[in-house]
């Protein structure tokens, strides 16, 4: 964000603060003013892409990913899978696992979600997580369809991704 107002930056932090509080409206608002503030901040750009994920506007959230995509290379235009096709992703990643991991996972629910809900962010869960384990009162380990394409420019990288997020549980 070089050359970026401290306004700017201010406005970015504060809706990336309210966006991991749980506060999706308000960050929504806020991450715009980041933009029109600093239209070729990619940053910003991503963050208004995934809050108005979170907001239920998959057309603008695609829009923002779009610009900011356009504006950095490391920021990735995300690959949408149907749901059916991340539940095979998630079994051929399953079904590949290093034994050590199948280990670590045995006895484990998988749940597959699109994204953490509000309720689950409130509670302290990043809304860009890509997968939760709780271990109490069972052990469930979600993994975030949308978070995980967020991050996956190909079907390599998504799958990629998902054994990785496997891996790590």
């Amino acid at each position: 964000m070089l050359g970026y107002s401290t306004a700017a930056m201010d406005v970015l932090q504060h809706a990336r603060k309210l966006y991991e509080g749980g506060d999706i409206h308000d960050s929504l608002e806020a991450a715009q003013a980041a933009c029109e503030r600093a239209p070729r901040d990619a940053e910003a750009w991503w963050l208004l892409a995934c809050v108005s994920r979170h907001a239920g506007l998959p057309h603008a959230s695609d829009q923002a990913f779009r610009r900011a995509a356009d504006l950095s290379r490391r920021k990735p235009l995300p690959l949408r899978v149907s749901a059916a096709d991340f539940e095979a992703i998630v079994e051929t990643a399953r079904r590949g696992l290093s034994p050590d991991a199948r280990r670590r996972l045995a006895g484990t629910q998988l749940r597959l979600s699109e994204l953490p809900s509000a309720l689950d962010v409130r509670a302290g869960i990043k809304p860009d997580v890509v997968a939760h384990r709780t271990r109490h009162p069972a052990d469930v380990l979600k993994l975030y369809q949308v978070d995980l394409e967020n991050r996956s420019g190909s079907a390599t990288a998504l799958r990629a991704a998902v054994v990785k997020a496997l891996s790590k549980a």
